[in-house]
């Protein structure tokens, strides 16, 4: 028998299995995130870290998949400000160092405490900020940004995005 034949549950239905699956992995962080401070620091960190591997892999998966060309994929990549940010933290996730031409090795993630938001919103507040770049942005809108980036990308090499979503 060729097991290299046989597709696991996570191979089946190549690329736009793990676009669902990376769309999974956004929705869960950005509940944690938003959660905060019921969801504790660490764990939003960890949904967030997670999504970005994930998403930063779908290139490699529609490229395996055939779906697109390296050239147009990488392309329409570089036109997307949120690209090199995903980038960076899924491979400095995954590998401890970035070594391969980044954007800001150097990045940094903490939580603020909103002094207004017991006040004003009737709850605490914590956000998770990401410094990047020389400048902070809230985690959340990066885990947004990242997600509409990667439907437009789709969108402009011809797949229907809206027919494959959970």
């Amino acid at each position: 028998m060729h097991t290299h034949l046989l597709k696991g549950a996570d191979r089946v239905g190549g690329w736009r299995n793990h676009f669902k699956r990376t769309e999974r992995w956004q929705r869960r962080a950005a509940i944690a995130l938003e959660d905060m401070p019921y969801t504790k620091f660490h764990d939003a960190l960890d949904f967030a870290l997670a999504y970005f591997v994930w998403a930063h892999s779908l290139r490699e998966w529609l490229l395996k998949d055939g779906v697109v060309t390296r050239q147009e994929l990488d392309c329409r990549l570089e036109e997307e400000d949120t690209w090199p940010i995903v980038k960076d933290l899924a491979n400095r996730s995954r590998h401890f160092v970035i070594d391969r031409s980044p954007t800001d090795a150097e990045w940094s993630m903490s939580q603020e405490y909103s002094s207004f938001s017991a006040r004003f919103e009737g709850r605490e507040r914590v956000h998770a900020n990401l410094y990047y770049g020389g400048q902070k942005h809230r985690l959340i809108g990066v885990v947004a940004s990242s997600g509409a980036m990667w439907r437009r990308v789709l969108v402009a090499v011809g797949m229907d995005v809206d027919s494959i979503t959970n």
